[in-house]
């Protein structure tokens, strides 16, 4: 059995699709999904698959929907649903990197981790775009649970938002700034309070010559901060503006491979695949 959540939520049985006709089954198994080998507790489950309109006997119902997703599984092959388990901390399921497509993506980005530890650019970049390739848009949409979202599809974004960080930062580094700027535009658009994406497009502007239009950029997300949250650009920010206005010669240098470090910003709007290769 192979399970899907980066993209619609699928289930393939020897290649062939598993039908999920109840919204409320695809809620559950995308929570245990997205929860994939933690025990879930029954109360959180409950409120993530029927959000704020709870069922007056909220176990009962839990049991009733796990019920019939395993009579669903089991319709494709006797035994398929003792992938979901009861515990006595609540449900989970049990899967691999080879049966869910966000544990690949965690294994490949752990990859990309070991590769940049060891200084091996090319290997993390392979890495970074094999984890990248696996995303399509949108992410769950038959889901229809805002705290489902919220909650995990939230989360499961900010990994997501780190890996494609780091493989622009790459691409970066080796020069690939033309290519980037027209993803970028998006990504502050979808992501508008991820400062780590208005820094990279400000750079990407600016080692293509377009000096002004880094300035514009930077002022737009200053004016969007102070408007929508009454704060400033962070330290990281500001930096890069006065070394755009004072024409810092090692903004122009391409080549030296940056070390991963931590991110600021917000989700908020699903992730659309990378065109960009690091």
């Amino acid at each position: 059995m192979v399970f899907s959540v980066l993209g619609p939520l699928r289930v393939a049985v020897h290649g062939n699709p598993v039908r999920l006709s109840a919204g409320k089954q695809r809620a559950l198994l995308a929570a245990l999904l997205l929860s994939a080998n933690e025990p879930v507790p029954q109360d959180q489950l409950v409120g993530w698959v029927w959000d704020r309109a709870r069922p007056h006997s909220p176990r009962a119902a839990l049991h009733t929907c796990l019920t019939r997703l395993r009579h669903t599984l089991d319709q494709h092959a006797a035994g398929l649903s003792a992938v979901v388990r009861t515990c006595s901390a609540g449900y989970l399921i049990e899967a691999g990197p080879d049966q869910l497509d966000l544990l690949r993506f965690r294994r490949l980005a752990a990859h990309a981790r070991q590769a940049a530890a060891r200084r091996d650019p090319d290997s993390e970049s392979a890495a970074l775009r094999q984890a990248l390739a696996l995303w399509s848009v949108p992410i769950l949409p038959e889901v229809r649970s805002e705290a489902l979202r919220r909650d995990l599809v939230a989360r499961v974004t900010e990994e997501w938002l780190l890996v494609r960080e780091r493989a622009h930062a790459l691409a970066l580094a080796r020069g690939r700034h033309d290519p980037l700027i027209a993803e970028l535009r998006d990504l502050v658009r979808q992501f508008p309070f991820h400062e780590g994406f208005w820094r990279q497009l400000v750079l990407a502007l600016y080692r293509s010559g377009r000096r002004v239009e880094a300035l514009e950029t930077y002022a737009e997300l200053s004016a969007r901060l102070r408007d929508e949250t009454g704060m400033d650009p962070c330290p990281e920010s500001r930096e890069l503006h006065l070394a755009v206005l004072r024409g810092d010669p090692a903004l122009a240098a391409a080549g030296a491979v940056p070390v991963p470090a931590a991110r600021t910003g917000q989700t908020g709007t699903l992730p659309e695949k990378s065109g960009i290769e690091p």
